[in-house]
């Protein structure tokens, strides 16, 4: 097959290039990828920092309220209050019935309680008694502590976060508990700080009914929340190599893919394009070789071009042996629609020719309608292939049903009846009023068409109303109905069932009524009578009186 692989020097140039943009793309890929990981690791780093921080100033400060509302503390503080007032101790040893005796008393003055002391016939001075209360409130201060240490003791060792405490008092009392914590932590002042080994320090004042107590110093671990962000940022650096490994198989994938469908190229697209050009040619015996310096689908082009050149002239050889046939059959559909304007002027001169009177004003007047019709018929007509001259307006019911009315009765001749069903609240719709009358006669000559030969069995109804933003008018018959052959295609020019029929009359009424934005319908009802039915938009809030 000469020439048969032209196209895939050009494919295989192609399939490199693009390549090189996917390759590219993939190396920008990773580098955007690499630099939002970056950026989404610093991301949760610090917003997991920060509710770490957030996290560990919440429990201090719920530990601090426990400890700000502790009976205990506030005895502590109320003693050191006091402690802080009394002298320091005497240089002589003082009683020993003394500190009893002033534990006792506690409540007293120690004027009182010196008083007392000597009139119980203790050899005490008034220094005495004094560090007497002041070793009294000693060991209150020391048992206070000593509940509160354990109280805290427990928090530590049942807490999950909570690895020391440390508070020290503004009169220098100290409670220890958990890790140490030394003495230069927090530097007196408020303040959160990362330690080494996934520790945070909180150090906050601490306040006992509206007094400063001292600081409160907490130790907290927060190694579960930092091993979660270790695992997260291990997860998103885990799918970013996933990403980059599946975008590696994802190249090769498509390199292969490339490769194998250069090959089918040449059995399914470049051998069947050679196949198909020469048979365009008319060379089937494959002796006709490609033009040099042309690829296979310019190749095909051009004998496609050839092709089309030689089915041009044999169309229009085609044509002229169609353009008697189809003046025939325009000229028979002219002849159908005029003969419906005409005919019943003819039998209006028949009736008077036969009763022997002159005409008068209203037969001159009834045979003006029926030429006028006439040669509107002939308007319209040519309205089908070209755009209406006026623009539609709204049109009234007794703008186009009376004149619609006398003209389709005047072919009912036969003894057939036909029934006018008008609504007492005609709609109004926005069209034209000839070609509404041309619609209705349409319809209900068609209709009489059907009954035609029943006599006064046969039977047409005629009803205009308004459903819902719709005028409706439907004309229905007893005829024999629609064969199933012709039902398919009744609106399409030429097709009728009648054996002297145009096929004009419905294609007209559908056009007229499709350029008035409605459409038409033609179908058997379940009592096996025969529709037609029209449904045009109608102007809303605007009804007549019927006629």
């Amino acid at each position: 097959m000469t020439g048969a692989g032209r196209l895939e020097p050009r494919l295989r140039v192609w399939g490199w290039a693009g390549f090189a943009v996917i390759g590219a793309s993939y190396l920008a890929a990773l580098i955007v990828l690499g630099a939002v990981w970056q950026r989404q690791a610093k991301t949760v780093t610090d917003e997991l920092e920060r509710y770490t921080r957030t996290e560990a100033l919440v429990l201090s400060r719920l530990l601090l309220f426990d400890l700000s509302t502790d009976p205990r503390v506030a005895e502590a503080h109320r003693i050191e209050v006091l402690l802080s007032s009394l002298g320091t101790a005497p240089s002589r040893t003082i009683p020993s019935d003394l500190v009893p005796f002033v534990r006792q008393n506690l409540d007293w003055p120690d004027a009182e309680l010196w008083k007392r002391a000597k009139a119980a016939g203790l050899p005490v001075s008034l220094e005495d008694v004094t560090w007497a209360r002041r070793t009294v409130y000693t060991d209150l201060l020391d048992s206070l502590l000593q509940g509160v240490k354990e109280d805290l003791s427990a928090r530590v060792t049942f807490s999950d976060n909570l690895r020391g405490v440390r508070l020290a008092s503004v009169y220098g009392d100290v409670i220890q508990v958990g890790e140490p914590i030394g003495p230069e932590a927090g530097d007196g002042r408020q303040v959160i700080q990362s330690l080494p080994g996934n520790r945070l320090l909180v150090a906050l004042p601490l306040t006992v009914q509206s007094n400063r107590w001292g600081m409160a110093y907490l130790l907290l671990d927060r190694g579960i929340l930092f091993r979660l962000t270790q695992t997260l940022l291990g997860t998103l650096r885990g799918g970013l190599w996933t990403l980059v490994i599946l975008l590696i198989l994802f190249a090769g994938a498509w390199g292969t893919w490339w490769g194998l469908l250069l090959v089918r190229v040449r059995v399914q697209v470049v051998a069947p394009i050679v196949a198909l050009a020469r048979r365009m040619e008319g060379d089937e015996s494959g002796a006709f070789a490609q033009p040099p310096g042309q690829s296979e689908p310019e190749w095909l082009s051009s004998a496609f071009d050839r092709l089309m050149e030689r089915l041009a002239a044999q169309r229009e050889q085609l044509l002229r042996a169609q353009r008697l046939g189809l003046m025939e059959r325009v000229g028979a559909g002219l002849s159908h629609e005029i003969n419906n304007a005409l005919n019943p002027a003819r039998l209006r001169l028949d009736e008077l020719a036969m009763g022997g009177r002159p005409p008068g004003v209203e037969d001159v007047r009834v045979l003006r309608e029926y030429l006028d019709h006439a040669q509107r018929v002939l308007k319209d007509l040519t309205f089908a292939v070209r755009s209406p001259d006026t623009p539609p307006r709204a049109v009234k019911p007794e703008e186009w049903v009376p004149v619609a009315r006398r003209l389709a009765e005047a072919g009912f001749r036969g003894g057939e009846t036909v029934e006018w069903r008008i609504s007492e609240a005609g709609p109004v719709v926005m069209g034209d009023p000839q070609w509404l009358v041309q619609i209705a006669v349409n319809l209900v000559m068609n209709a009489r068409d059907a009954v035609a030969g029943k006599g006064a069995q046969g039977r047409v109804e005629v009803d205009l109303g308004q459903e819902g933003p719709d005028a409706v008018l439907r004309v229905m018959d007893n005829g024999p109905g629609i064969e199933p052959a012709v039902a398919e295609h009744v609106f399409e020019p030429f097709v009728t069932s009648k054996a002297k029929g145009s096929g004009l009359g419905l294609f007209v009424v559908d056009h007229l009524v499709r350029r008035m934005g409605g459409k038409v319908s033609l179908g058997t009802v379940p009592d096996g009578w025969t529709r037609a039915e029209v449904r045009l938009p109608a102007i809303e809030g605007e009804t007549h009186g019927g006629t």
